[in-house]
């Protein structure tokens, strides 16, 4: 890979010509100016990412009623579900509020969901 990228006219820029083109002289301090405009861009891009990253994590939690719709099955299936354990569920205490990880529903919705779970249940039971 080259050090320095090609522009679409095909001629090669160097961070000496970048500078200079940007009205700055070849002295280091200018490049160093530069050098700090694009340091803070990319921090202000990841600041913006990690914050977008915290509103998804509130949305991940689900309570019975959109972890049932997002599964598509009845909330009374869910409920048996999560106590029988067979899905992953939280909950804060005896007769609190089930919440499900919409990761977590993902994962057992992949390693074969209801399915999985009567087939080993048929199993259990012969």
């Amino acid at each position: 890979m080259s050090a320095y990228a090609t522009a679409r006219s095909g001629r090669t820029i160097s961070p000496l010509s970048l500078a200079t083109s940007l009205g700055t002289s070849d002295k280091p301090s200018s490049l160093d100016a530069v050098i700090d405009h694009i340091v803070e861009r990319v921090a202000a891009a990841v600041v913006s990412r990690l914050t977008a990253d915290q509103d998804h994590d509130e949305r991940e939690w689900l309570d019975s009623r959109d972890a049932a719709e997002y599964l598509g099955v009845h909330r009374d299936t869910l409920r048996k579900l999560a106590a029988e354990r067979a899905i992953p569920s939280h909950q804060d205490g005896r007769g609190c509020k089930l919440f499900f990880k919409r990761s977590d529903l993902d994962d057992w919705r992949r390693a074969g969901g209801r399915n999985a779970h009567l087939a080993s249940a048929l199993t259990d039971a012969a």
